[in-house]
């Protein structure tokens, strides 16, 4: 099992790429005088929130050259 993934494909990298983006979002937020943790919190779920689309979308057929 790969522990970047989980062996599912997202796992522990969606969730540094989510906290990441959270921190991100908070700190523009806060420079903004806005709300920090409620900015982090829809800046962490957005990450999932495009996990899921991502999920759910059909998978792309490829075709082979030549064929």
């Amino acid at each position: 099992m790969d522990p970047f993934t989980l062996g599912a494909g997202f796992g522990f990298g969606a969730l540094l790429v989510g906290i990441i983006f959270a921190v991100v979002c908070s700190s523009f937020a806060k420079e903004k005088g806005r709300s920090g943790g409620w900015w982090g919190l829809w800046g962490f779920l957005t990450t999932f929130i495009a996990l899921v689309v991502l999920v759910l979308l059909p998978r792309r057929t490829v075709i082979a050259a030549g064929r």
